[in-house]
């Protein structure tokens, strides 16, 4: 739908130059017309006259004159994001995925640039949001502040997908703003998921009992994330059929709240093996629950998944804090999983099959927490080469003493 073309009205206000024009758009689900007024320039010995500011309001004024962009498709960012970016993702994300989505939005972005125009958005702008969102004072120390980097990296990431998803629908022209902006230096850095070692697992299964134990176990050996440990059944289990052989884990299932669905990938749904010892475990609480031919594995007693953070709360928490064992959330297990077969020299592109990540550089960069042995061998050749140069240094040094003392002697 075209515009009458016009050429603004430039004016001066509060010291500036500012161009006065009309522009339909679409805002509380209805086309307006909206008197806009966009600043130019300060008043100053540069920009004395209209004149010296008219090619700036052309900048402004030219485009919106040639463009056929039609006023469905003019909104503010809060207007897209609400009623466009976040139905769509509600549509084709995962449940989980939306209300993170949300969740950015609600708390973090939607204060400071929901105002603004989707088509006029500059990477300054971004930049300035993200600095400002960034600044949020620590509840109990003034002089920190709370957000992470690692939380501005999802803000980020966040934003970035909605000009993308508007480039995609006709909402917005040119480069995505968001991609040259950065993470501001001076936001504290997020603390480092932790994984649980070998002997930290072997004490959880000491001190744990049935169901919270083979819960742990199977997390701990297959490093199954939240939702698929929760989505796991025994239709999709094939367990040995000799000693010789692994059971086999079929991830079909995700399941997030009362959501099912589909893993988080493709590869995602690759089988995992299972050790004998996982695989005794879960024989042992097939037979407990009744010899089920389908169904949860982890079953509640209305034979729904089971809710992994409850049964931590009821029959976890005091147990491991009586064992003196830290307790740091399920996801803890996948990256222990990464960090114990990393430690026993497993290479990092197995370690990746095992976890199914579709890059090895997620394996390596998010889930192994130990030296790799590459670097602890140089470490220590390093360590032995400065312990000769040492003695070395301390030879002529003691034979000089020696040539000193008998010195004075005379």
């Amino acid at each position: 739908m075209q515009q009458r073309r016009q050429n603004g009205c430039i004016t001066k206000h509060h010291g500036w130059w500012v161009v006065r024009y009309r522009q339909q758009v679409f805002v509380d689900r209805k086309v307006k017309t909206v008197i806009r007024n966009r600043r130019l320039a300060p008043v100053d010995a540069k920009h004395k006259t209209k004149a010296s500011v008219r090619s700036l309001a052309a900048e402004i004024l030219v485009p919106l004159n040639r463009t056929s962009v039609s006023p469905l498709r003019v909104m503010t960012l809060g207007d897209f994001v609400e009623n466009v970016y976040l139905r769509f993702a509600e549509q084709q994300k995962r449940p989980s995925t939306y209300r993170g989505y949300k969740q950015i939005w609600d708390d973090y972005l939607k204060d400071h640039c929901a105002s603004a125009w989707m088509r006029e958005v500059k990477t300054y702008e971004v930049q300035a949001w993200l600095e400002e969102i960034a600044r949020q004072p620590h509840e109990k120390n003034e002089r920190e502040y709370t957000l992470s980097k690692t939380t501005l990296k999802h803000v980020k990431h966040f934003l970035s997908g909605v000009f993308q998803h508007a480039a995609q629908q006709g909402y917005f022209d040119g480069a995505n703003p968001v991609r040259l902006a950065e993470i501001p230096a001076f936001a504290p850095a997020g603390q480092e998921g932790r994984a649980y070692t070998l002997e930290e697992i072997g004490q959880m299964l000491n001190v744990l009992t049935e169901l919270a134990a083979t819960v742990v176990e199977t997390a701990a050996y297959t490093g199954l994330r939240l939702g698929e440990l929760r989505g796991v059944r025994w239709e999709y289990y094939e367990p040995p059929q000799d000693e010789q052989s692994l059971g086999l884990l079929h991830v079909m299932n995700s399941v997030w709240r009362s959501h099912a669905g589909s893993p988080k990938t493709e590869r995602s749904k690759a089988p995992v093996p299972v050790i004998p010892q996982l695989a005794d475990r879960l024989r042992a609480h097939w037979i407990a629950c009744g010899r089920p031919a389908s169904g949860p594995i982890f079953a509640n007693s209305l034979r729904k998944p089971l809710d992994l953070d409850a049964l931590y709360r009821r029959q976890m928490k005091d147990v491991l804090e009586k064992a003196d064992v830290e307790w740091v959330g399920w996801h803890g297990f996948r990256r222990g999983l990464a960090s114990n077969l990393n430690r026993l020299g497993v290479d990092d592109s197995v370690i990746q099959s095992i976890l199914r990540h579709s890059d090895v550089s997620v394996t390596q960069r998010c889930y192994i927490k130990t030296v790799p042995p590459d670097a602890v061998a140089a470490m220590r050749m390093l360590s032995a080469t400065v312990s000769e140069l040492k003695k070395r240094s301390e030879i002529p040094a003691e034979k000089g003493h020696e040539a000193t003392n008998r010195l004075n002697v005379q």
